[in-house]
């Protein structure tokens, strides 16, 4: 209680010329008016006020009263009129100047001080964080692995074709994310949605490359005698949209575990194999079509991670290519999420 009452002489001493500089303009508009009619304005007074109003500060015609009390939590605090609020827990002390406030933790080893905006102080206890300061973890550079397999959640429900292995190691995506926009349900619990660009190579093992045949139907096509395709892959690009529900669980005063999930919707803008051999030096082509890949694409998405670092994993449930024009595969892509939106 003392540290509060010393805080509330600091508080006075700040209040006291804060209001007179306000008044400035009108005290100079009066002072004609009190030569005039030869009248003087009191000096600031300090009058006591019943039950538990410290005092009432007479600051320029104005009162500014001064209420202590103390709940059964032993909780104190001093209100000074109806803009300053000051409150003491023991562990804390929070000053509250309208919608802003400034929160001082002690312990055995240290202080900290904090500043925070509030909406609203009205029957509402300090938190130090609102449902506005909520930041979903979505934005920023995605790297991983990507493939398929020949049904949903990654079950190959039938064997793929040969020439559809993949080399994994080398097949790998690659995702660039907008800055997220938050809806906070609570302050660590809320709604985040971004725009993003999503680029996968499909890195074939085999000495294949795909073309569409002349029945419009993807097809494997191999190199004549004796090339041997060096590198050959699918490179397809997509603009998707991510909605996920996020969950923040702190860990300590600045950091928390991020958990998140939610849908994820996709456009195709552009594909192209590509293939590299050498014949009388190092070749290399390219073949820009649609290779009846859906133009449209939905899945789920869920990451986990601590902060800005994030692990990440999006399975599709629509097919890779259109129905009866292409093999039935459904793409996955697992990696490491690099948040820069914090």
């Amino acid at each position: 209680m003392k540290r509060i009452l010393i805080l509330s002489v600091l508080v006075f001493a700040f209040l006291i010329p804060v209001v007179a500089q306000e008044k400035e303009e009108k005290i100079k508009e009066l002072e004609e008016l009190e030569q005039q009619t030869e009248k003087t304005t009191p000096p600031d007074t300090v009058i006591a006020a019943p039950e538990d109003t410290l005092a009432v500060i007479m600051a320029e015609d104005e009162e500014v009263a001064v209420v202590v009390s103390e709940d059964a939590g032993d909780t104190s605090r001093v209100k000074i009129g109806e803009i300053v609020t000051i409150e003491d827990t023991g562990e804390e002390t929070v000053i509250r100047i309208g919608k802003k406030a400034v929160k001082i933790l002690e312990d055995d080893n240290d202080t900290g001080i904090t500043r925070e905006e509030e909406e609203d102080y009205e029957g509402v206890r300090y938190t130090g964080q609102t449902r506005r300061d909520f930041d979903g973890h979505l934005g920023g550079l995605e790297l991983g692995f990507n493939g398929y397999s020949t049904g949903r959640w990654m079950q190959n429900e039938t064997p793929l074709e040969n020439y559809l292995d993949l080399n994994t190691a080398k097949s790998t995506n690659f995702n660039i994310v907008s800055p997220p926009v938050s809806l906070g349900f609570t302050r660590h619990f809320g709604l985040v949605t971004a725009l993003g660009v999503n680029f996968n190579n499909y890195r074939f093992d085999g000495n294949v490359t795909l073309v569409v045949n002349d029945d419009g139907i993807i097809a494997p096509v191999s190199p004549a005698d004796p090339i041997r395709f060096e590198k050959s892959k699918l490179a397809t690009v997509y603009g998707f949209v991510p909605v996920m529900l996020e969950l923040q669980i702190p860990v300590n005063h600045s950091g928390t575990i991020n958990l998140g999930a939610g849908v994820i919707g996709a456009v195709k803008l552009g594909s192209h194999t590509k293939v590299v051999y050498y014949d009388d030096g190092k070749q290399k082509d390219k073949n820009h079509d649609d290779f009846n890949l859906n133009v449209l694409r939905y899945g789920v998405t869920a990451r986990a991670g601590y902060e800005m670092i994030q692990v990440y994993g999006t399975f599709y449930l629509s097919p890779m290519f259109e129905d009866n024009r292409g093999p039935e595969l459904y793409p996955f892509e697992i990696g490491l999420a690099l948040t820069i939106n914090d």
